[in-house]
């Protein structure tokens, strides 16, 4: 290829293009084939609108934590976003994964999940262990929470009624790791009948949320998988719908945020807003794509700072964009560029790079 190739914030170049079939039949085939019947590498092509979108979820939920009085609903309308995103990009990567090397390495997923998404959440829990130590915190149970994100469980020990602010935000972050315990593995068994198991659950886990109450219904992996898998199906079957679909999706989805509607309708309706925005591409959201590279770091920090400083003006918000930046330049950057560094070193090898599952920054 003449000249260097522009490398994304995920390390794949953005010239590249996904199979031209959905990857539901890709998982069956595990390759495609070229015009001479030569097996052909597929690539996940990196796309600054979906960090966009994360820049748009973080964004809300930061307004909701603010009590900003038109953000009704924004950390419904945030969290759901980045549910389906995570659950849309990690099956992509696994997905190509398996047609670039005829198998799904799981230990070799965890590891990167490990390396790219510990260090942020590593420099959260230090803070609060040192602060808690020499002020304390409101919640007598927060030293539970510093053990329970640890172990990615902070959402049941919220289910028992329990509050372990600050770090009563990490709930999302244990859902998704928890999905993922069990997610590669149906990938790899269930192969062709992936596309339906999928379906049934997503409609399991919303009847499930329609008939929980209080905790279980907001802090369960049950009731909220439903949104990791609407990305997952978005993922496996790849539609590509107008722009104007990802546009309404995108109106769809402030529409949750700013109006009072709540579970039973908003989370739904936020699942299916996303995935509008996802299958029809609204690329002006690219130029959002710095904020939401930064959306983790943000997402952590900022119910810590609201816990402390509280929920009115602007002084949470603004330590949080600080600290946040500060998280994301020492912890998350030099993640990100080791990444990088090996991606190279592996493009000049004759097997070439496997997908970036270190790189995704798939949580908020």
């Amino acid at each position: 290829m003449p000249g260097p190739v522009a490398r994304s914030p995920l390390g794949l170049s953005n010239d590249t293009e996904l199979p031209a079939r959905p990857l539901a039949r890709v998982v069956l085939d595990q390759a495609t084939e070229d015009g001479d019947g030569h097996k052909a590498e597929s690539a996940v092509a990196y796309r600054a609108d979906l960090d966009g979108l994360r820049a748009i979820a973080v964004g809300l939920v930061i307004l909701c934590h603010a009590k900003w009085p038109w953000v009704n609903n924004g950390g419904d309308a945030g969290v759901t976003a980045f549910f389906v995103l995570s659950g849309y990009l990690i099956t992509n990567v696994l997905v190509n994964q398996r047609v670039r090397r005829g198998r799904i390495d799981i230990l070799a997923f965890y590891r990167r999940r490990i390396v790219r998404l510990a260090p942020a959440l590593l420099g959260l829990l230090a803070f609060t262990l040192v602060f808690g130590l020499a002020f304390g915190w409101g919640s007598s149970h927060w030293r539970v929470g510093l053990l329970s994100c640890f172990a990615y469980v902070s959402n049941w020990i919220q289910v028992g009624g329990v509050s372990i602010d600050p770090l009563g935000h990490t709930w999302s972050l244990a859902i998704e790791e928890q999905f993922y315990l069990v997610w590669p593995a149906l990938l790899i068994v269930l192969r062709g009948r992936l596309l339906t198991f999928a379906v049934v659950a997503i409609v399991a886990a919303s009847v499930v949320r329609l008939v929980a109450t209080g905790p279980l219904e907001y802090f369960s992996t049950i009731t909220r998988a439903d949104a990791i898998l609407v990305g997952c199906v978005m993922a496996l079957t790849r539609p590509r719908w107008p722009t104007s679909i990802a546009a309404a999706g995108l109106v769809a989805l402030f529409a949750v945020a700013f109006l009072n509607s709540g579970h039973d309708l908003g989370i739904p309706a936020a699942m299916l807003a996303t995935a509008a925005v996802i299958g029809g591409k609204l690329e002006p959201l690219g130029r959002l794509a710095p904020i939401g590279l930064r959306a983790y770091s943000l997402y952590l920090w900022n119910w810590p700072m609201t816990i402390l400083f509280g929920s009115i003006g602007a002084i949470a918000p603004i330590l949080t964009i600080l600290i946040g930046e500060i998280s994301f330049r020492l912890l998350e950057a030099p993640v990100l560029r080791r990444g990088r560094m090996r991606r190279r070193a592996l493009a000049a090898s004759p097997v070439g790079p496997s997908p970036a599952t270190d790189l995704l920054p798939t949580q908020p």
